[in-house]
């Protein structure tokens, strides 16, 4: 399948704008978590993140890969030798597996209350995880532009976990 661009050269352009519309949901979605927002806007910029995500999954497969999973392979590993040294293309099966927690985690808080917590563990695994791709999106395999970025929203992110602790532990309710 050939690629169509209206414009060329947009395709890597639009891929990486949809990588980081993702990032910047799944972000306001974790510092409006910590903060104790409430749970439908989570929940909805929950899904904006995911839509980015699946927007960039699309772009990155129709313009850069060419629907091929072997290219996608192929792509993944020249990145992680370029980073790490070590040709290994399979991470391509973590981004795949991403992509679908992400889709069942939304589609399970779609069919609930908004206010429905997550299991202690399966939210622990489910965002450890997020915080694994996110840090290695940003900090490791990013662009250097990122890694600020990257540091930055974990430290931000750190502050405002310790402040809402500090608030719930206190037996003070954060405002929603």
């Amino acid at each position: 399948m050939e690629s169509i661009e209206l414009v060329p050269g947009i395709g890597p352009e639009l891929t990486r704008w949809m990588a980081r519309l993702a990032v910047a949901g799944w972000t306001a979605w974790l510092l409006l978590a910590v903060a104790g927002a409430p749970a439908t806007t989570r929940r909805c910029l929950w899904t904006v993140g995911l839509l980015a995500h699946l927007g960039h999954v699309f772009c990155a497969f129709h313009f850069i890969h060419h629907w091929s999973h072997a290219e996608a392979v192929l792509h993944t590993a020249r990145l992680t030798e370029r980073v790490t040294g070590w040709s290994w293309g399979q991470g391509v099966w973590i981004n795949y597996v991403f992509t679908l927690v992400w889709v069942a985690d939304a589609a399970w808080w779609w069919c609930r209350p908004a206010e429905t917590p997550r299991r202690p563990g399966r939210a622990m695994a489910l965002h450890g995880f997020f915080a694994f791709l996110f840090f290695n999106a940003t900090i490791v395999f990013g662009p250097w532009i990122w890694k600020p970025v990257g540091a930055g929203v974990a430290v931000l992110t750190g502050v405002a976990w310790m402040r809402r602790r500090r608030i719930v532990s206190g037996g003070r309710r954060p405002s929603e």
